[in-house]
């Protein structure tokens, strides 16, 4: 019996593991494609971008104050561009614009007199705001000069870079910050949603806030006419949770 049925269990084990070779094969195939089937790394970068982000020239005038004897405005020197923030962060929304290029501050004079440059912003200056039109320079009036402050982006994740510029005798000039004697800023970082405050002839300035800090400066200056600056006459260190008792939060725009 042993001689009759040995060569077809021989056979039956011959053809079973020829079965389980096929099956081995067709799991590989099914999930292991080969490498000219997936997309390489060229191909997922070089995807069609989103045409909100890509950005279009833009040479509109971004910022303006309105004076008796002129306007102050901020424009390009040359060509800007303008294009949506494209993804939401501290910096703002999704929907807002964000603009670089050669941006300076321009005075046109009411009388007609031509232009005369400001400033001329750094290289890396860039614009974001919550819409396309140009933003208001918040104003104020110390020892017969008003004041204008620029503030390019209205949102930021731990200070609002702030220029000031004064107006006086039909005369445009930047106004720098003395903060100690000696240390002189050509602009300051002031928190978010917290509004510069005139108060008893002084400016106050809540200042920048990162990670790490237990206390937010708050500045008051006073402006010195002789040399067009701002002097901190003294700072006042505050927890961040008792702002809203030192300054007034800034409404939502």
């Amino acid at each position: 019996m042993k001689n009759i049925f040995a060569p077809v269990i021989l056979v039956l084990i011959l053809i079973l593991a020829a079965c389980g070779d096929s099956a081995v094969n067709v799991s590989h195939s099914e999930h292991s494609p080969s490498p000219s089937i997936l997309a390489t790394p060229a191909q997922m970068v070089t995807a069609p971008a989103d045409k909100a982000n890509v950005g279009e020239v833009d040479n509109s005038t971004r910022a303006i104050a309105i004076h008796p004897e002129g306007r102050l405005l901020v424009k390009p020197v040359s060509k800007a561009n303008a294009a949506s923030l494209g993804a939401p962060s501290c910096y703002g929304l999704e929907s807002d614009l964000r603009w670089t290029g050669d941006y300076e501050v321009i005075w046109e004079p009411a009388s007609g007199e031509a232009p005369v440059k400001v400033i001329k912003f750094p290289p890396d200056f860039e614009i974001i705001q919550q819409n396309d039109s140009p933003s208001t320079m918040q104003h104020f009036n110390f020892e017969k000069v008003d004041i204008f402050a620029y503030v390019p982006r209205y949102t930021d994740c731990h200070g609002l870079e702030t220029y000031l510029f004064g107006i006086s005798d039909q005369k445009v000039f930047p106004i720098s910050f003395e903060i100690n004697a000696g240390e002189i800023w050509t602009t300051i970082s002031q928190l978010p949603h917290h509004a510069l405050q005139a108060v008893n002839e002084e400016l106050i300035v809540a200042g920048g806030y990162g990670a790490g800090q237990d206390f937010i400066n708050i500045y008051h200056f006073r402006y010195d006419p002789k040399r067009n600056i701002m002097v901190n006459n003294h700072t006042d260190q505050v927890k961040p949770k008792d702002m809203d008792k030192i300054l007034k939060t800034e409404p939502d725009k």
